[in-house]
Order: C-alpha cells, then sequence, then structure tokens
C-alpha cells in the first residue's frame, strides 16, 4: 500500500546483514594489508597510522595493531633523543594515543589491548597524570564494577600515587556494599593488605554481612574460603562463623554453598575434634541430595573421610 514501509522478511535481513559484513571484512583486508605492507623498521606512513586507529576503534583487540603503534612510538621516542627536552611532537602523538585507548575503551571497556597499550604509553609519557588515571578508574568502576581489567589497572596505579590503604579499603568496602556478587571487588580486596590479628574481624564481619544478605551468591563464600586459608583466622573465629553458618542454615536449608563453607569449617575443625566428622559426613549427604551434578565429588569427599 502506498504510504506504508515496506517490511523486510527474516531471509532478506540477513542478506543485507551479510552484504554489511562482507563489505567490513574487506575495509578490514585492505587496511591491514596497507599497514603491513608499509611496516618498516626505521620509518612509518602517517596514513596507515591513521587507518589503524580505525581498525582498533572498531575492535581493539587486535594486537598486531597495538605493536605497530609501539613500534611507531619508539620511533619518535628515538629521534626525539637527541633534544635537552621532549618535543611538542612527541606529547601530541602520546597524547592522541591516549585518546585512542579512550575511545577504544568505551567500545570495549574489557579490552586487554587497550588498558595495556595505555599503561604501556604512560610509562613512556614526559608529563603522565598518575591521578587523573585513577580517578579514570573510579570512573569506569562505577559504570561496571565488576571489569577486572579496571581493578588490575588501578592496582598498578597505586603503586604510583600516594593513596593510603585506609582510603582504597575504604573504596573497596563500598562497591561491596553496593553489589556484593562482585567476584573483582572481592578479589581486589584480598591484594590490598596482608591479614592480621587487628582487621581478620573486620574482614569475617564483612563476608557475614554478605553472606546474610544473599547467600545464594557465589563470589562472597569464595572470599570466605581465601580469609578460612589464612593461619590468622584461628579456631576461635571458625567455631564462631560454624555458629553463624548453622543460623544461616536453617533459614536456607537447601542452599548448597552454606553446606559446602560448612564442610570447610568442619573439616578445619575437624583436625583437633573428631565430633566433627560425622557433621561433616551428614552436610556430604545432604549436597548429594540438592546438588545432583557434583553427586560424585561429593561421594569422593565422603570416602576420604571414612578413611580417618
Amino acid at each position: 500500500m502506498h504510504g506504508r514501509l515496506k517490511v523486510r522478511t527474516t531471509e532478506e535481513q540477513q542478506l543485507i546483514k551479510r552484504k554489511e559484513q562482507q563489505k567490513k571484512l574487506l575495509a578490514y583486508r585492505l587496511g591491514m594489508k596497507q599497514i603491513l605492507e608499509s611496516r618498516q623498521p626505521d620509518t612509518y606512513d602517517p596514513n596507515s597510522l591513521a587507518i589503524c586507529s580505525q581498525l582498533l576503534i572498531v575492535n581493539p583487540d587486535i594486537y598486531t595493531l597495538w605493536n605497530y603503534r609501539k613500534e611507531v612510538v619508539l620511533l619518535e621516542i628515538s629521534a626525539d633523543n637527541s633534544n635537552d627536552s621532549s618535543s611538542e611532537a612527541l606529547v601530541n602523538l602520546l597524547e592522541n594515543e591516549l585518546k585512542l585507548t579512550e575511545q577504544c575503551l568505551l567500545a570495549n571497556p574489557k579490552s586487554y589491548g587497550s588498558w595495556h597499550h595505555r599503561y604501556w604509553i604512560l610509562e613512556n609519557h614526559p608529563d603522565r597524570n598518575w591521578q587523573n588515571e585513577f580517578d579514570l578508574c573510579s570512573k569506569y568502576l562505577t559504570m561496571d564494577d565488576r571489569n577486572f581489567h579496571c581493578w588490575d589497572y588501578r592496582r598498578l596505579i597505586l603503586n604510583k600515587i600516594g593513596v593510603t590503604l585506609g582510603d582504597e579499603l575504604k573504596f573497596s568496602t563500598n562497591r561491596i556494599n553496593i553489589n556484593f556478587s562482585n567476584y573483582s571487588s572481592w578479589h581486589y580486596r584480598s591484594t590490598l593488605q596482608a591479614l592480621t590479628d587487628d582487621c581478620v574481624q573486620d574482614e569475617l564481619s564483612l563476608v557475614k554481612s554478605a553472606l546474610f544478605t544473599d547467600p545464594m551468591d557465589s563470589s562472597a563464600w569464595f572470599y570466605l574460603r581465601w580469609l578460612l586459608s589464612n593461619s590468622v583466622v584461628k579456631h576461635e573465629h571458625m567455631k564462631e562463623f560454624l555458629a553463624n553458618i548453622n543460623q544461616l542454615l536453617e533459614l536456607e536449608p537447601d542452599c548448597k554453598w552454606i553446606l559446602v563453607a560448612k564442610c570447610w569449617l568442619l573439616k578445619l575443625l575437624g583436625l583437633d575434634e573428631i565430633n566433627y566428622k560425622t557433621e561433616e559426613m551428614e552436610s556430604y549427604l545432604k549436597l548429594q541430595e540438592i546438588d545432583p551434578m557434583r553427586k560424585g565429588q561429593y561421594v569422593d569427599c565422603l570416602k576420604v573421610l571414612q578413611l580417618y
């Protein structure tokens, strides 16, 4: 009918999509061909460098292109070494590289190549601003606090600026309180400080709060396991936490993670108190019922227990 938009069929849409993909693939191949053909050990082609930028913005995970850009930067640094101070041309090139990584990270915030290249550029920048990088990390983690690439990058930046342990622990606690289901935040916390007698109770309290809030989420349980692997956690702490686990088990009797954690604690406590063995065996029997996919694992655990 006149005046109505024609609705394309699925087959037509797929055909259009394939043509667009072929067009993009052709452009990618032509761009890569020009870059590789112009790649020289002692010079570079500005036009190829511009094409390289366009390709990376579309797909920032092409390591060959990041390495090509590093070669270009090293050529400029080598040419600049004859001057007493860094030239404006070199600084502009490095600043453009930083802008490029920002564009790439907007397209893919979890691009290994983009984060690595950004850090490498800053390491070679005569006027680097580590505080700006630290603020950038906070911004990205506010948008997505599960971006472990950004957490790793933040840890590198910590060594460059004077952030106190207390401030960073506060930031970590804040991110965890906003979202308990965050493996990256918990892992980052485990790298910040060595567990001591002074802080162990605070860490146990934090993880307890997370577990009682959402016992079905596995992230805090893994942090608990890390805590229990530390010799600073005494049997008194374990007994107290076991009582909390049993409380939680009354509220959520079919939660796999509670029973698994109970087995961790009973195994550690059972080294001194043999009466914990029966409770541990009962827990594994219950786990076979509520988690049949891992029944073989629990059967093996029971066999090991019966040997002692």
